[in-house]
């Protein structure tokens, strides 16, 4: 992928950012009220989804094929710059990272009504009704699923016919405007996914190995297995005569994110490696490998032997996966690890909160997603650690904060929906 980098020229003073690297506003204050209503449309119009793919409207896959490292930054390559509308937070990579992991969550999240809350990806039936082996995929949105074109005229055709619709299902057939909207984000998501990869910034997406991954790595696919992936009742009365609906609408909706990706990432090199690898690549080590965090530690103000570096490995490996990611999300603004200590583009450091006292009951931890620095005090015991550092990574809702924001500014990040 280097060699398909654009080159970005060097900025006068090496700290800045060049102009070529574009600004992106983000409103995450407006994005989390937006999402945390039950207003389906203010989802989709204020997520910070939303809200990337407005402003890179119009963007070439050329201007996401940056990777520009400015000094300070911690090593982080980036296409464009962020920024955190009345959060008072200066870009130094934090930031950049922050917004490609809330936009996958929200891409990613659940109502409580167990529906998609953005309808671009949603609970496979397997999911759904918790059953089969995977139950926790995603499958892509299909706007209003027509899918009844397929359903009903493909046991009309001749078995010649039947081959042709096969070859070309995920281009024909019916399509609304629901449907287009849905391929908009598509394709969009794959650009951000892209973008992602080539930054070393790995993606939580639960997509189904055989339907996703495999064909984009153009592997064979059994069209039963595949659709035992996402349906396992459905593949019990599958069929090898007619192409089946499911599939030719999930074929449809991968093009769009498959052409997303290829707008920023060279995919004729994925027919290189198998699935899995493409997998591995894009979306990293779904479990937070506390054994491999530890080896790329540096300590400041402490040693490994320190009994409060003692209690927060101990803490940390009790944990649920769940409340690891938050804590990676806490340190690093970004929910997944990179598969090897290589990949890596700084160490985690953890430095002694100078500020607080020894035996410390009081403080909070600190962090700098920037840096990927935690600021530990120096606690008295094992539950308190435990006790500040859960508080900490559960209730965080903004980036700590490196100057004071006019009252404009604040104005704007907080104004009503």
């Amino acid at each position: 992928m280097d060699t398909t980098t654009i080159p970005t020229p060097t900025s006068h003073d090496e700290y800045e950012l060049p102009r070529e690297v574009r600004t992106v506003r983000v409103n995450r204050l407006k994005a989390r009220r937006a999402m945390a209503s039950n207003d389906e449309s203010l989802k989709k119009k204020h997520c910070v989804f939303a809200q990337l793919q407005h402003e890179m409207r119009g963007w070439s896959g050329v201007a996401l094929r940056r990777g520009h490292v400015a000094k300070g930054h911690g090593g982080q390559k980036r296409a464009f710059k962020v920024k955190l509308v009345g959060e008072g937070v200066n870009d130094y990579s934090g930031p950049y990272r922050e917004v490609f992991t809330d936009a996958i969550t929200e891409i990613i999240s659940i109502s409580n009504n167990g529906n998609s809350a953005l309808g671009v990806l949603v609970p496979t039936p397997n999911n759904s009704a918790q059953i089969g082996e995977d139950r926790d995929l995603l499958l892509f949105g299909n706007g209003s699923n027509q899918t009844s074109f397929f359903e009903h005229e493909a046991t009309n055709f001749s078995e010649e016919e039947n081959t042709i619709l096969k070859i070309f299902s995920s281009v024909i057939g019916p399509s609304d405007e629901s449907q287009r909207e849905v391929e908009d984000a598509l394709l969009f998501l794959g650009r951000l996914t892209g973008t992602a990869c080539r930054h070393n910034i790995p993606v939580d997406l639960p997509l189904p190995p055989l339907n996703v991954w495999k064909r984009i790595a153009e592997e064979s696919v059994d069209p039963q297995q595949a659709l035992a992936e996402i349906d396992i009742l459905a593949s019990r009365q599958f069929t090898g005569n007619k192409a089946y609906p499911l599939l030719i609408a999930q074929q449809r909706m991968l093009n769009s994110f498959a052409e997303g990706i290829s707008s920023v990432i060279p995919t004729e090199i994925f027919s290189l490696f198998t699935g899995s690898q493409v997998r591995n690549k894009i979306c990293g080590n779904p479990e937070i490998d506390v054994n491999l965090l530890q080896r790329v530690v540096e300590y400041e103000g402490y040693s490994k032997d320190s009994p409060v570096i003692t209690f927060f490995w101990e803490v940390l490996r009790e944990m649920s996966d769940h409340d690891r990611k938050l804590f990676l999300q806490f340190v690093w603004a970004r929910s997944r690890l990179p598969l090897k200590e290589s990949d890596f583009d700084a160490p985690f450091k953890i430095q002694k909160d100078l500020k607080s006292s020894k035996n410390e009951i009081e403080a909070l931890p600190g962090a700098s997603t920037c840096f990927f620095s935690l600021t530990l005090p120096e606690y008295a015991s094992k539950e308190i650690l435990k006790q500040k550092l859960m508080f900490a990574i559960e209730n965080v809702t903004t980036m700590e904060s490196d100057y004071v924001t006019n009252d404009a500014e604040v104005s704007e990040g907080w104004r009503g929906l």
